[in-house]
């Protein structure tokens, strides 16, 4: 199916929509650029979209499978199945109109399998004008950016840190989404430090790292190590699901 079928959405209504809480709650808001972009910067109410070399090649397939691998998450696909969604809002960096995706981009294939796989008529397939770039130009108040890097610790707070443990496992968890934390294996056990972030689940990407608090938090266990021997990105649906269920309840 072409695109042609697909709405394109200034900014500036698109904008609208979202500081009107009954039109916000009906409006999926789907971000196609690179996770690492997203996490930079983003629409607060956006959902990022998983795009890999593997999910490239399943998204080509039929448009209900590419629709499954491009939001995996299931009650999200239910509510759209059932039409109770107004519309659903596609945006990438900056393209002008839908006649400049790529056909073997992320936006194309996800505006394709929307329009093939929406109710007719319940669930207006967007796609955004000028993308992020312009939609943060328009309407910053709707967008948020990563928190500053903190500053290099002066010589007096390195003297007094403890030299024998590594970087990453000084400090505590930090914050690169308003509901996401990178932490170490070293931060997983530290129960005072989880609580004091308002963390409520735990995705463990380790196969030797436990699983601390099972009885406090809720665990999602990828039995894998992060190195360059490892090919993890069988596992990004999987870990994506399950972030995006938990920030779909409000956790954390």
């Amino acid at each position: 199916m072409g695109l042609e079928a697909a709405r394109e959405l200034e900014c500036a209504a698109l904008g609208a929509l979202l500081r009107e809480p009954r039109e916000a709650e009906r409006t999926l808001l789907l971000d196609c650029r690179p996770f690492l972009a997203f996490c930079r910067r983003h629409v607060r109410a956006a959902r990022p979209v998983p795009w890999n070399a593997l999910l490239r090649r399943r998204a080509r397939g039929p448009p209900a499978a590419a629709l499954a691998c491009l939001l995996p998450d299931r009650a999200l696909l239910a509510r759209l199945a059932r039409g109770e969604l107004a519309r659903a809002v596609v945006l990438d960096e900056g393209s002008a109109s839908v006649a400049e995706l790529r056909p073997d981009g992320p936006a194309h294939l996800l505006l394709s399998a929307l329009l093939h796989e929406t109710r007719a008529g319940a669930t207006a397939v967007c796609f955004l004008r000028g993308g992020f770039d312009s939609f943060q130009s328009c309407c910053p108040d709707l967008c948020s950016e990563s928190p500053a890097p903190a500053l290099a610790p002066t010589a007096t707070e390195t003297s007094s840190s403890d030299l024998r443990v590594p970087i990453y496992d000084q400090g505590g968890p930090v914050e690169i989404l308003p509901y996401l934390y990178l932490g170490s294996c070293s931060h997983s056990s530290d129960l005072q430090g989880l609580q004091a972030c308002g963390i409520t689940a735990v995705l463990n990407v380790s196969a030797s790292c436990p699983n601390h608090f099972e009885g406090l938090f809720l665990y999602k266990s990828i039995p894998v190590e992060d190195n360059q021997m490892v090919d993890i990105s069988a596992w990004f649906q999987e870990a994506i699901g399950f972030i995006g269920k938990r920030n779909l309840r409000g956790g954390d």
